[in-house]
Formats: structure tokens, C-alpha cells, sequence
């Protein structure tokens, strides 16, 4: 080999050399594969009718509890506009419409001396049977 090659020599193995190490770290690192997700299944949808039925049962045994409290105080739902208020909110309770807190706020708008009972109501609406 002349000397003159042997600078261009030198030169190309380092072009070849530098080209290999950009290569190894523009590399994408492997993507991760996710776990496998499990599924829990969607609980059935109820007719109207069932959650009816579901809701009344549920308001029973609220109501069976109540009996048993002796720090319960009654309600005021002598009209029927009460009534109806208070089945529309303990069923939004029930029926996952409205949050536990919103109830309760709720409940106290009409009612503000009354804090415990709506958390006992709403307890006994919110426990899994």
C-alpha cells in the first residue's frame, strides 16, 4: 500500500466505525407487550319492571332498618309532593344517578336538622345485598 491510501484507508474505517455506533442508538426500543386485561363481565341490564321490583325490596329492608334504629327520626312525608321527592331521590341513590353526597345534599335542602338519617338511607341504599 502507498501512504496516500493508507489516510484514506484510515478514514473509512472510522466513517464505517461512527456509522455503525449512530446506528445502534437511533434504535427504537422493543415495545412492551401489555398484560392481558381481564374483562369482568357487564352486569345484565334490568327492565324497568325488575328494577322496580329490585328498588322496593331494597327500600323494605332500608326501612326494616330504620325500625331497628332508635337514633332514627322520621321523616315528614305527609303530602304527596314529599312523598314523591323522596322516592325520586332515593331511587336516583339506588340507581346509581346521583352520588352518595348528592343525596345527602339533597336531602338536607328540605330537611337540615336531619344529616343522620339521610346517611342511614343512604347507607342502606348503597350496601350490596
Amino acid at each position: 500500500m502507498t501512504i496516500k491510501m493508507r489516510p484514506l484507508l484510515v478514514a473509512t474505517l472510522l466513517a464505517t466505525a461512527s456509522l455503525n455506533f449512530t446506528a445502534c442508538t437511533t434504535k427504537s426500543p422493543k415495545p412492551k407487550i401489555p398484560e392481558q386485561v381481564k374483562q369482568v363481565p357487564a352486569e345484565p341490564q334490568m327492565s324497568d319492571a325488575e328494577k322496580q321490583i329490585a328498588y322496593k325490596s331494597t327500600m323494605k329492608k332500608v326501612g326494616a332498618e330504620i325500625k331497628r334504629d332508635a337514633n332514627y327520626k322520621r321523616l315528614d312525608l305527609s303530602t304527596p309532593e314529599l312523598k314523591s321527592w323522596f322516592t325520586d331521590i332515593t331511587y336516583q341513590l339506588w340507581d346509581g344517578q346521583i352520588s352518595r353526597g348528592q343525596f345527602i345534599a339533597l336531602g338536607l335542602e328540605k330537611y337540615p336538622d336531619r344529616a343522620y338519617e339521610f346517611e342511614v338511607i343512604a347507607n342502606g341504599l348503597l350496601a350490596k345485598s
